[in-house]
């Protein structure tokens, strides 16, 4: 497999995880604050899929099927959700650390596409777009954390 679809695979992985970890918190949250953090987690958990679909998409139509294939799929899922299971009692901290993550990594994969001479600009845009929107759930997710 190619790098730029393994690094693909992770984004694809990653964006899993991320809309699985705001869909766990958005049923399981509970408290004073039940109605604002459930709306919120929400909110986070639809707009994780949109980005999802987009870049699944996007991958597919770049470097094919392989990027999407389902058994690595599950392991890269299952990698990155470990990776936080350690948050899993703090859920609005367990959703900021996986988005913060995500940020980071979409600039070393930002990098590497265009390293590796794959960059087009209908995938600047996506990476661009998507890295956005999940800067705007840091955001709601740190001014949750502050009230």
């Amino acid at each position: 497999m190619e790098k730029c679809c393994k690094v693909a695979a992770i984004y694809i992985a990653s964006l899993k995880a991320i809309a699985l970890i705001h869909q766990q918190n958005h049923w399981t949250t509970k408290g004073d604050d039940f109605y604002g953090d459930h709306l919120l987690f929400g909110r986070l958990y639809d707009s994780a899929l949109e980005n999802l679909d987009s870049a699944a998409e996007k991958f597919m139509g770049l470097f094919g099927g392989e990027c999407l294939d389902f058994t690595l799929q599950a392991e890269l899922l299952n990698k990155v959700l470990l990776k936080y299971e350690r948050l899993k009692d703090s859920p609005a901290e367990l959703s900021l650390a996986i988005e913060k993550d995500f940020i980071k990594f979409s600039q070393d994969a930002y990098k590497c596409f265009e390293d590796e001479d794959k960059m087009t600009l209908g995938l600047d845009d996506m990476i661009m777009s998507i890295a956005s929107k999940r800067e705007e759930s840091v955001y709601l997710l740190q001014q949750t954390l502050k009230g």
